[in-house]
């Protein structure tokens, strides 16, 4: 019997594949602190996709924490949960969201 290559050994039979691909793209992008500890950072999307997105951060967000983010180029915005967080150096850290409720359109692809 061949098992499927898409599920992690051990998970349950959990496929390992995204339920949507995602597009990779540098989107200016703002990040807000729902709970207001600080002040708006504005960064950059990795990725996207219509239920959350990859992004870049200089903040430590905590997973499970919730924000609003917002396109700087659209109308777009969303409510989303910190779904993982990722260090890369002492001050570059990327941030997995899951958009919880949106609204608007991400601009078109350049």
């Amino acid at each position: 019997m061949v098992s499927d290559p898409r599920k992690v050994q051990g998970t349950a039979d959990v496929p390992t594949r995204r339920r949507e691909e995602r597009i990779f793209t540098t989107e200016p992008v703002e990040l807000m602190d729902l709970d207001k500890r600080w002040s708006a950072e504005s960064t950059s999307t990795q990725n996207i996709s219509s239920h959350g997105a990859r992004v870049s951060t200089h903040r430590v967000w905590e997973p499970g924490s919730f924000l609003l983010i917002k396109s700087l180029r659209s109308n777009f915005w969303a409510r989303a949960r910190v779904v993982y967080w990722r260090s890369f150096s002492s001050s570059r850290f990327t941030i997995g969201l899951e958009f919880l409720t949106q609204e608007g359109n991400w601009p078109p692809s350049n």
